[in-house]
């Protein structure tokens, strides 16, 4: 418990906590201040890893919570997005597929087979979680110059084939790169399972 109640995994809980009000600033049209409280939870996750670092108080426990936040963020902003019909419905399946196998990874190994496993992501899920909250947040502007005019005109927000075009190559890149993710992951879990390996990277 003592773990789980130090400032960077406070942070990290907090992200998962703006998940809620965010959706509502959004369902009642406070579109301002529920892209802001999107960005400071999105902040969180640079100083929960960096005050982890800086006070020394990295944990195990930590390691598998900020992945857990960035994935529910994801999951639960794109399937809102999905519901008004915002995004690619085969991107949010195919980052449905990836993230939901490695979130229900941590029941079935640490609690079902009581193996104790690590998290070390490198730069390749590092990238697809990049990419993902990158599209995200395309897809949030667009949904938000849709719902609000004077959004729009604040932001002189206009559609252009160019942007268009750099949100599609975005998708291919990144779903390039969750297919990898999950391929590679399948046998990673698969050795973990049977106590051959001991990290998810």
């Amino acid at each position: 418990m003592k773990d789980l109640l130090n400032v960077p995994n406070l942070l990290t809980l907090g992200r998962i906590f703006f998940i809620i009000p965010i959706l509502y600033l959004f369902e009642i049209g406070n579109y301002k201040v529920g892209i802001l409280l999107l960005v400071i939870a999105m902040l969180t996750d640079f100083f929960d890893g960096y005050l982890a670092r800086k006070l020394n108080q990295t944990t195990r426990i930590g390691a598998i919570l900020d992945p857990i936040a960035d994935k529910l963020i994801l999951l639960i902003l794109f399937g809102y997005l999905i519901y008004y019909n915002v995004s690619p419905l085969w991107y949010f399946l195919i980052l449905c597929t990836r993230n939901i196998l490695q979130l229900s990874a941590i029941p079935i190994l640490l609690l079902w087979k009581k193996i104790d496993f690590k998290v070390q992501p490198k730069l390749i899920p590092k990238l697809a979680t990049t990419l993902a909250f990158i599209i995200l947040f395309y897809y949030l502007f667009d949904f938000v110059v849709s719902k609000d005019s004077s959004f729009a005109k604040a932001y002189s927000y206009t559609s252009h084939s160019l942007t268009q075009l750099l949100v599609f190559l975005l998708l291919v890149v990144s779903t390039l790169v969750e297919i990898f993710i999950l391929v590679t992951f399948i046998p990673r879990f698969i050795k973990i399972y049977l106590r051959k390996h001991d990290t998810f990277e």
